[in-house]
């Protein structure tokens, strides 16, 4: 073959090599890459039962350790023992406050129904006392009649939540056997894991080098220990606010304090939700209905929970995790500027993993001081 032909056959087989490069890097991030997010994300969904056993096996580990060091117990009576104690005190406490709930929501729903031409009237009330206050405004009719449009919208999407949460009550009573199989599956493995915690570890440390074992048991460690204390922070935050919203309202001569304080403080373990979620629409609604005294003390309780969580938060989250309370305090805000309310959680985590692998070494080729 003559030298110039191979020449330009070299520089053909080039470019086609470059262009089915650039055909694959194409297919790969629009076809191939998705396929496996989307399998990657339903993973969760189908190894949640065996996420919860392994956070409940991690829950009840400090008290196997002290069955068996103190009372010299083997690991698997210790962790049969450990919970029936742990999660059978967690479910007698859970199964008193649902039944409370539950009663109290049926009185809730009682009450609402006897007083349904009352509640319509308030309503009715309101819609006629915003209709007045606009027409007073003696606005132009293309505003009025905007008004008026986003009264309907309202309305409508309140109808539209309304039936959202029926659906969801009805998705909820239908699914129950699988609940219950869900829950089964998730205590019988975390029997597995907390039992077989010991054999598990060596066997996942066996597939890493053996450089890396040490550092690597150490960044568990603290980790475990900074994801208990989270959860500790977590408990005791959501009941200093379970417990202000009850006393509050209870001051405040509100009917079902208790319902609507412990509602205040599951919605408080949620990221987006939280306390104002109930009080001001709340105290919005006290307050267009005439009754302006408790619209104002649902204001003043709300200030008071949001200041009692905002001064507690770096100083429990801090000490249970392991951190300063001014280096919380940061992570906080930082991770809040970010990334908005989810980056209150991730900030500090961050935090946490960065000392913890500090901790254990893996940044000592550039001869950092040591963190202790």
């Amino acid at each position: 073959m003559e030298p110039e032909l191979l020449k330009y056959l070299k520089i053909l087989v080039k470019t086609a090599v470059g262009v089915l490069a650039l055909v694959g890097i194409y297919l790969l991030f629009t076809y191939i890459f998705p396929i496996i997010g989307d399998v990657l994300g339903s993973l969760p969904v189908y190894f949640m039962p065996f996420i919860l056993a392994l956070l409940l096996a991690l829950l009840i580990e400090p008290a196997i350790s002290f069955m068996e060091k103190r009372m010299r117990l083997k690991r698997g009576p210790a962790t049969l023992i450990s919970m029936l104690l742990v999660l059978g005190s967690l479910s007698t406490i859970l199964v008193l406050l649902v039944s409370r709930l539950i009663r109290e929501l049926a009185s809730i729903y009682k009450t609402l129904s006897m007083r349904s031409g009352e509640i319509s009237q308030v309503i009715a009330d309101i819609l006629e006392r915003v209709d007045v206050f606009y027409r007073r405004l003696q606005l132009p009719p293309e505003v009025e009649a905007s008004v008026q449009e986003n009264l309907l919208r309202l309305l409508a999407y309140l109808e539209t939540v309304l039936n959202s949460v029926v659906t969801a009550l009805i998705n909820v009573a239908s699914s129950l056997p699988g609940y219950f199989i869900f829950l089964l599956i998730a205590l019988i493995a975390t029997y597995f894991i907390a039992c077989g915690r010991p054999e598990i570890r060596d066997w996942l440390l066996k597939w890493l080098p053996e450089s890396w074992e040490g550092k690597t048991r150490t960044v568990a460690r603290d980790l475990v220990g900074a994801f208990l204390g989270w959860v500790k922070a977590m408990l005791i935050l959501t009941s200093v606010t379970a417990i202000l919203t009850i006393v509050g309202l209870s001051m405040l001569r509100v009917n079902y304090a208790l319902t609507i304080g412990l509602i205040t403080g599951l919605l408080d373990i949620l990221p987006i939700l939280g306390p104002g979620t109930i009080m001001i629409p709340w105290a919005a609604i006290s307050f267009i209905t005439g009754n302006t005294g408790l619209a104002i003390g649902i204001l003043v309780l709300y200030v008071v929970i949001i200041s009692v969580r905002y001064i507690l938060e770096p100083r429990v989250l801090g000490d249970n995790i392991g951190l300063h309370p001014l280096v919380t305090l940061i992570a906080l805000y930082v991770g809040l500027r970010a990334a908005g309310v989810v980056g209150m959680i991730l900030g500090p985590a961050l935090v946490v993993v960065f000392l913890a692998c500090h901790r254990a070494g893996v940044f000592d080729r550039w001869s950092w001081k040591r963190v202790d």
